[in-house]
């Protein structure tokens, strides 16, 4: 018998504008916002297994690229 339990739900607060633009993103490629956000955590985890805490030197480098843009 397949188990259709459905997995555990996760609430995530996004600020206003990244959810526009996974709205937007979810509306271009025809995915759900859910869909994008599972792709992403899921990414998010195997880059952190392959890479370790390495991945968020490199994330918050780009963080701060956007910070010097906006100033």
């Amino acid at each position: 018998m397949i188990n259709k339990e459905k997995p555990p739900r996760l609430t995530v607060y996004l600020p206003d504008p990244a959810k526009s633009e996974l709205e937007k993103m979810a509306n271009q490629t025809g995915l759900s916002q859910s869909q994008l956000v599972v792709m992403a955590t899921l990414g998010l985890l195997a880059n952190y297994k392959a890479k370790g805490n390495g991945i968020f030197t490199e994330l918050l480098k780009i963080d701060s690229k956007k910070d010097e843009e906006i100033l």
